[in-house]
């Protein structure tokens, strides 16, 4: 099959099964189940197809008349990395939905809004302009409120406010980047931006800004996390662990264009990602260690992993031609990420449907004779955590090698202090997941609910058991990743591999420290601290709940003083506007009354000359025309209100069918 077809159809096929999948579903939900997984599972495959073109040389397909600008899509290493993440994680989450939500409601609407989001983030990734990008991107965040929103208690509802206002946000700064930077380079395609934006001086500064923070919002970058660890839990598991494995990297995605494409080699954009990167990591890592929800945690865990993603991409501009090993390095943890934590969420999703509960203090002991479960959240745990012989210390280690390069290469107190942060941040994921671990697996607790619901294991354990072993094969051979990274940074223009030996004494002692230090936190702080009560009767507190608050303390006095200030503003507008409006009426009402009188001798002269055989035409009357002028503005008026109501029209059947779809 042609690649360009090939292609095409990754990126159709999903919006097209989309809407036959709810139609199907308003008939038959299971053949709308199987049909849901068929088609991720073909998209996959299709993915999959592409590999061997995509290894070789870049796809360009450019489709006209769509967007203005056409469709400009693109297909190389970098983004097939992505495509093929989403297009894997998607299938296997699929799957794991078909029993997952057997018992909640709505599932049909919670299919469509499912697999749009699918299409539209797709469309991210593979877009070429801004302009697609941006539109994709707008869509995914529409498409994904739902999601959050899909139990309809308060919880959720307060948490889909939070998300759709930060998306809402985001999307509109972004926009204004976008706007500034077509009006300075005159183009919105990525690869030509590089040489367009050299010569718009220090203005680039405040694009560049503009662009990250609307990325940055969905990527969980502090200080713009704060729909994060709301959403997170709010959402059904499946739709959570997309959440966090796909859609947090659409942010990141923007961010590595923007920084190392738009911007390439920018000392300053370069340091300010690495302070976010640094602060990011380390808040996310510290706010983990005091949840109790398992889904909450995992949120800001999430949150923490991006930290160290955004490190990798801050060294990039430091490093500069030295920036290959965090490169690799972060692309390295992208992928990680996205397989271990996925991982977790599922096994956050089982615990859930069979408690109906994630609290560790409601759920203690439950999986302490769940042999299989143990062993998989085992698994997961020591790929996240950076253990020896598992994904994430491969990651890890050649992002702390990128940040002791740039220690060693510039020196100084801040570089040492970024290396302190690393080191204590990974130590806090070893605590918070020890935390979840030893409560769930481990410890008896009075507490544990008794009702428990019955599940079917195969669909929910064979995503959970592939995604082990990817954690695990990874982490043994490291090395069957680096090919596909050798040509992923291309784009970057970084044309020589790198030689790394993973596991030297140097690593694993580096692992190690990182590890021993969570173990002991979580013994001195988690246990002795933060946990209550004695032997099988214990709980633990949360004693974060009445810190500072962002959100509470800033960001809602900050929108409601905005709000206020813009409302000021607007009302004088509008009362100006409607005053002049009302004097403009009068004058016209006034004007109109006169009546007009058009000359037609002139006239008559033109057509007598052109016939001059018609004698009778000199009977016309060679005074004047009288014409009302109300007349005709009433005849303008009428038809202008003719088009308005038919516009209104057409946007309440919109609405309806809109309505009609959701319900």
């Amino acid at each position: 099959m042609n690649a360009h077809l090939i292609l095409l159809l990754i990126l159709i096929l999903p919006l097209l099964g989309t809407f036959i999948g709810f139609i199907m579903g308003m008939v038959n939900e299971k053949y709308r189940d199987l049909f849901n997984v068929a088609i991720t599972g073909y998209v996959f495959l299709l993915t999959c197809a592409l590999f061997p073109v995509v290894s070789k040389e870049r796809i360009d397909l450019n489709i006209p008349y769509i967007m203005g600008v056409g469709l400009q899509l693109k297909m190389d290493m970098f983004r097939y990395i992505f495509v093929w993440l989403t297009t894997f994680i998607w299938f296997l989450v699929t799957i794991y939905s078909t029993e997952y939500l057997i018992s909640y409601k709505n599932r049909n609407r919670y299919y469509l809004f499912f697999m749009l989001t699918y299409w539209s983030t797709i469309g991210i990734f593979i877009s070429e302009n801004f302009l697609n990008l941006f539109a994709f991107f707008e869509i995914m965040s529409l498409t994904s409120y739902p999601l959050i929103v899909h139990d309809e208690d308060k919880y959720s509802h307060e948490a889909g406010e939070t998300y759709i206002i930060m998306a809402v946000l985001g999307g509109l700064v972004l926009l204004m980047g976008l706007f500034l930077l077509y009006d300075y380079t005159q183009t919105l395609e990525i690869t030509k931006l590089r040489v367009a934006i050299e010569g718009i001086g220090d203005i680039k500064y405040l694009i560049s800004g503009l662009i990250m923070f609307g990325f940055g919002i969905k990527a969980g970058m502090f200080p713009l996390h704060v729909w994060l660890p709301k959403a997170h839990p709010a959402a059904p598991a499946p739709a959570s662990a997309i959440l966090s494995g796909i859609l947090l990297k659409t942010g990141i995605f923007g961010i590595m264009v923007t920084a190392q494409i738009v911007v390439p080699g920018d000392k300053n954009v370069a340091i300010a990602l690495l302070v976010l990167g640094f602060m990011t990591m380390f808040i996310g890592g510290l706010l983990a260690m005091f949840q109790r929800n398992i889904k909450r945690i995992l949120a800001y865990s999430s949150m923490s992993q991006m930290g160290y993603i955004i490190v990798g991409i801050g060294l990039m501009g430091i490093l500069g031609e030295h920036k290959a090993i965090a490169l690799y390095g972060t692309l390295y943890h992208i992928i990680n990420h996205v397989i271990f934590k996925v991982l977790l969420f599922l096994i956050a999703g089982e615990i859930y449907m069979v408690l109906h509960e994630l609290s560790i203090n409601c759920i203690g002991g439950f999986g302490i004779n769940k042999k299989l479960l143990k062993a998989i959240f085992l698994i997961a745990l020591c790929g996240i955590i950076g253990m020896p012989g598992f994904n994430g210390f491969i990651s890890k280690n050649m992002l702390h090698h990128a940040l002791a390069e740039a220690t060693q290469i510039y020196g100084g107190f801040w570089l040492t202090l970024g290396e302190i942060i690393f080191v204590i941040s990974s130590g806090f994921t070893t605590a918070y997941l020890l935390k979840i671990f030893v409560a769930v697996f481990v410890e008896k607790n009075d507490n544990l609910i008794v009702k428990q619901n019955i599940i079917n294991k195969h669909r929910i354990g064979l995503p959970m058991i592939i995604l082990a072993i990817l954690v695990v094969f990874i982490g043994i051979i490291p090395k069957s990743i680096i090919p596909i990274l050798d040509k992923a940074v291309i784009p970057f223009n970084v044309h020589s591999g790198i030689d790394i030996h993973f596991y030297t004494l140097e690593n694993i002692k580096s692992s190690f420290t990182s590890i021993v230090l969570g173990v002991v936190l979580y013994m001195g702080f988690i246990r002795k601290i933060l946990r209550k009560g004695s032997d099988n009767n214990w709980w633990y507190e949360n004693i974060a709940l009445n810190w500072f608050s962002l959100e509470k303390k800033i960001y809602i006095p900050t929108f409601k003083f905005l709000f206020k200030c813009i409302s000021f503003v607007l009302r004088i507008f509008d009362k100006g506007l409607i005053r002049s409006i009302d004097f403009m009426g009068d004058y016209a009402e006034t004007f109109g009354k006169k009546q007009i009188s058009i000359n037609n001798k002139l006239s008559y002269k033109i057509r007598e000359k052109i016939d001059d055989v018609n004698i009778n035409r000199k009977s016309i009357d060679k005074e004047k025309i009288t014409i009302s002028l109300n007349e005709k503005i009433n005849k303008v008026g009428y038809r202008i209100n003719s088009i308005t109501y038919s516009v209104y029209i057409f946007g309440i059947v919109l609405l309806i069918l809109f309505i009609a779809l959701i319900y």
